[in-house]
């Protein structure tokens, strides 16, 4: 009887340790959708080990295919047998280039979603803080399968959830109406996030302390979904990578005119809304891509921009001008900004994001001898660059002369070194650092929540845009590394089989990486987790305060405050002036033709 009951007792810890040893290769998830297995993989950073949890490609909407497409996403629901979430789903269509990740395979069947795990205790008894991650390339390229989250969870302690959203014409088609109602890319976000607020808590995350992410036009979206009051309650916090609501030309009316040229350059009929739809919907992915591609590599500016969908004022999601919205703000109460200033937001920009700009000139290489002199700068850099804001119209002459005035290093006005660095800050200013300080101050004005700003300035050893040495300061993107703990696969992106980041990136990635995700944690940067040698302060309209990250991190105040001024506030007014004195010119200024009678009086 003893040695029955001690071979059971041995037996029964045995089948404990197989039990412990499968759960740890095979780690498994009972949800209300049904079963989901996942895998372990482990990663190293700083030369510690760690684990993590990967379920990947797991589908939170059905096929946006057939009559789905064009239309808002439909809850994928759940899953009639055990789910094996082991591989990234495909990326939705977008055009291929050389640095496509090798698990990259497109297909319109593309709403899914990874989830990293830390193999940790949570931080809190509710569960794991969770970021959710939404990816940048423009509204045109991109998936989750590029950003791997395993180092930020497992050193970090967090979930990180990266996503897929239809990208382009199949994501922001907007025909004014119903058949095509537009947004639906943002809708895929949204639907995403409600999954993470239904599902997370299976994961060992709490529904409660969600953040979203984001960087360039994913950090745009990011900010987006902080202005649809419909998220309410589904995520606390957002942190805004380089992108911001503002940005020029990043909303129409809706993308009628696109839609046609899709279909002119289809072959279809387009004189009805009817047709360009029916002709859309019946054309593969795959020759949809192809038009994009044309016109975006014609050289043509013209075709270029009639490719280029983008979120439109649909009356639902967008009801009005975001970018509008913030200028409004300062004297008008509307939903969108009470529920953006609800939520807790860290904001920054790069030290030098209109470098990425010079990438349209050439490669690294031929551009390190690039140069501009005074009459480029006033008759292409200049007046390219106000026709974008100006609507692509005549821009008036005064406002031209303006911008010069304000992009002249006057003590040496001439120098073409000096005029390429102009170059970097105009468009830099422009299209990135005004809009995100204008939408810091709009948040942490009359708000009661908390508002951070940063800068990342250090020049990194694989910048991840390749750019010529006499960039000073990092670009846009660079921060990329740092806050996922430099896991992108080095290969794809440099056609390196090896390399490691000097002992100084990864000390800066250490430090990002915990103020994101105490940040995720808290709401604060700065804590629980210490170790952090700069307290990074609240961002508000007086002292306008922000941390600069370098190789050693320091505060600053009042960053990019004069150019935000200029094109915030002076070139406006300008503009409206010189429209308001051409319109009293047009209606005033004509002097009346005389009339003469027979008998030879005038009036």
């Amino acid at each position: 009887m003893e040695i029955m009951v001690r071979f059971i007792g041995e037996l029964s810890i045995f089948l404990i340790l197989i039990n412990q040893y499968q759960s740890a290769e095979v780690p498994s998830v009972s949800s209300k959708l049904g079963t989901i297995t996942g895998e372990t993989k482990s990663v190293t950073f700083q030369g510690n080990k760690y684990q993590v949890d990967r379920y990947l490609g797991i589908p939170y909407a059905k096929p946006p295919t057939g009559d789905l497409r064009f239309q808002p996403p439909q809850p994928f629901g759940s899953f009639s047998e055990t789910y094996n979430a082991v591989d990234f789903g495909a990326s939705c269509p977008q055009p291929s280039y050389p640095t496509m990740p090798k698990e990259n395979k497109t297909d319109e069947n593309c709403l899914f979603l990874n989830i990293y795990v830390p193999r940790q205790k949570p931080d809190e008894p509710s569960g794991h803080a969770v970021m959710l991650y939404i990816h940048g390339g423009g509204l045109s390229i991109g998936s989750g399968v590029f950003y791997d989250g395993s180092v930020l969870s497992s050193v970090e302690n967090v979930i990180v959830v990266t996503i897929n959203y239809r990208l382009g014409l199949l994501g922001f088609l907007d025909i004014d109406n119903e058949k095509a109602p537009g947004n639906v890319g943002l809708l895929d976000q949204h639907l995403a996030l409600q999954w993470v607020n239904e599902n997370i808590g299976t994961f060992g995350g709490d529904k409660d302390r969600v953040t979203i992410f984001g960087q360039s036009a994913g950090s745009t979206c990011v900010a987006m979904q902080m202005m649809y009051p419909s998220n309410e309650g589904l995520f606390r916090g957002g942190i805004t990578q380089s992108g911001a609501l503002s940005i020029p030309g990043m909303y129409h009316e809706n993308n009628i005119n696109i839609a046609k040229f899709y279909a002119r350059s289809l072959g279809c009929s387009f004189e009805t809304k009817d047709e360009v739809l029916k002709c859309l919907k019946e054309a593969s992915s795959e020759t949809i891509i192809k038009v994009f591609v044309d016109a975006t590599s014609s050289g043509d500016f013209e075709s270029a921009a009639s490719v280029g969908a983008t979120p439109t004022i649909d009356g639902k999601f967008i009801r009005h001008n975001l970018g509008d919205l913030l200028k409004k703000a300062e004297t008008e109460t509307f939903e969108e900004i009470d529920f953006f200033r609800s939520v807790k937001l860290i904001n920054g920009v790069s030290g030098d994001e209109g470098a990425m700009f010079l990438t349209m000139g050439g490669s690294a290489e031929t551009l390190e001898e690039f140069e501009v002199t005074r009459e480029q700068m006033n008759t292409q850099q200049i007046p390219g660059a106000v026709a974008i804001m100006y609507g692509n119209k005549p821009v008036p002459e005064v406002v031209q002369q303006l911008v010069i005035s304000e992009y002249t290093d006057w003590v040496n006005p001439d120098d073409p070194k000096r005029l390429r660095q102009q170059v970097v800050d105009l468009f830099g200013d422009f299209f990135y650092n005004s809009p995100a300080i204008e939408m810091s101050r709009v948040h942490c004005n009359g708000s009661d929540v908390d508002s951070y700003v940063y800068n990342f300035l250090p020049k990194l050893d694989k910048p991840l845009i390749p750019l010529p040495k006499w960039v000073k300061h990092a670009s846009h993107g660079d921060e990329l590394g740092p806050v996922f703990g430099y896991s992108f696969d080095l290969r794809d992106l440099f056609n390196i089989s090896e390399y490691t980041p000097p002992e100084w990136e990864l000390d800066l990635s250490n430090r990002v990486m915990r103020y994101w995700t105490n940040f995720a944690k808290t709401g604060d940067p700065n804590k629980p987790n210490p170790g952090l040698s700069v307290v990074w302060p609240k961002y508000d309209v007086s002292s306008q305060s922000y941390i600069k990250f370098d190789r050693e991190d320091s505060i600053g105040q009042y960053l990019y405050a004069r150019p935000t001024e200029f094109w915030k506030k002076i070139v406006p007014a300008v503009i409206d002036a010189t429209e308001h004195a051409q319109t009293v010119t047009e209606q005033f200024g004509k002097k009346e033709e005389q009339t003469c009678d027979n008998d030879g009086n005038c009036g």
